[in-house]
């Protein structure tokens, strides 16, 4: 009789795991809370305009082992992300415009603002390498207080809904650089990819080959049936959700509010880039996104997203200066796995509670499938 593993979540790394776990002779289930497959990463449409309704998401890789999977699976179109920031030189003037300056920072564009002089001498001033525990402090010695209060300061205070010296640091090399190269593509990864209808057909093909129930929530409560039904389990779903206690952790999420326009261009945008910054404190979101940018679709609209911070979702983990939230996701892991009977493995964003792209994603099922073959046999 083959083993029998059960798969809590279908976004990326359920589906994953789950599709190479049947590849590799288990019976497996991947069980979803709603009726659809894809989590987070999702597309949808309005009016026919492909969207995104849990903000922008840019497949990028340099795992070569991860690439070969995607595009196995047909996610195969080349795109170069570039994003804009909007920022204002002299926050009081309500009168002054913005300027739009690529994301991360670029040295070259900068000498040409007015305030390059200050900028240039508190480049001058920094440490050889970052430092600081906090966002800020670390942030700060890493671009000086002047490129940090335009592009970083507000923006966080938006995006994370406390101050930025209450975050951790240990993301910020992850997200925030200063380009001296040239270099306007946010990431450097060998492969990047946008399919044109959104990643769902992808993700609907990895799962294929797999069980899926939808409209199933599993939490711990379930743990007696599913150690009837399966020999291990992996789950993919927030701790604090699954173990009945919503709260315990951390979350920050982004509500986002989509609005279509007609155009006459079948080409037709509205907005300047797919992604576009807004750190202002003018403004209550903190980017707009406009899907079609990315997609290249060809219809007479768009749906142009403000990504407003806040909402009561479980998007971004809230990784404070403390580590305490992460403490917090270690002790619920080892709480959950003491109520089955047999072996829980946690892969994914949201089970491990880390900020991470969808190609570590994917990375992380690939690692939990071997551990389970590994540990279970085929």
């Amino acid at each position: 009789m083959r083993r029998r593993i059960g798969i809590v979540g279908a976004g990326w790394t359920g589906a994953v795991a789950g599709r190479l776990l049947t590849e590799s002779g288990f019976a497996v289930e991947v069980m979803e809370r709603t009726n659809v497959v894809g989590g987070h990463s999702r597309a949808e449409t309005m009016n026919g305009v492909v969207y995104e309704p849990n903000g922008a998401h840019i497949f990028h890789t340099s795992n070569e082992a991860v690439n070969q999977f995607v595009t196995t699976h047909g996610l195969t179109r080349p795109y170069d992300h570039e994003v804009l920031t909007e920022v204002f030189l002299s926050p009081d003037d309500d009168d002054h415009e913005g300027l739009l300056l690529s994301w991360p920072p670029q040295v070259d564009e900068l000498k040409e603002l007015p305030v390059w002089p200050t900028v240039e001498r508190e480049l001058a001033s920094l440490p050889p390498e970052p430092v600081g525990d906090n966002f800020e402090d670390y942030v700060v010695s890493m671009m000086g207080r002047t490129l940090y209060d335009l592009f970083i300061r507000d923006y966080t205070a938006k995006q994370w809904g406390r101050p930025a010296t209450e975050l951790s640091a240990r993301f910020a090399p992850k997200r925030v650089e200063l380009r001296r190269d040239g270099h306007r593509g946010l990431f450097r990864d060998r492969w990047q990819y946008f399919p044109p209808k959104g990643i769902n057909e992808v993700i609907e093909s990895v799962l294929s080959t797999v069980a899926v129930t939808l409209d199933t929530e599993i939490t711990v409560d379930d743990a007696d049936r599913l150690g009837q039904d399966h020999d291990a389990v992996i789950i993919t779903a927030a701790l604090d959700d699954f173990a009945g206690c919503p709260g315990e952790l951390e979350w920050r999420g982004i509500e986002m509010r989509s609005r279509y326009s007609p155009t006459d261009d079948p080409g037709g945008v509205l907005t300047p880039a797919y992604v576009t910054n807004r750190p202002s404190a003018r403004v209550p979101y903190t980017r707009t996104v406009e899907t079609k940018h990315a997609t290249g679709q060809q219809i007479g609209g768009t749906v142009v997203s403000e990504e407003m911070p806040g909402a009561p979702r479980r998007h971004y983990p809230v990784l404070t200066a403390d580590g305490a939230n992460e403490r917090r996701n270690a002790e619920l892991a080892k709480e959950i796995a003491e109520q089955f009977d047999i072996p829980v493995y946690f892969a994914g964003r949201l089970a491990t509670y880390r900020y991470i792209n969808q190609d570590e994603a994917i990375a992380d099922a690939m690692a939990v499938a071997n551990r389970v073959a590994a540990d279970l046999g085929g």
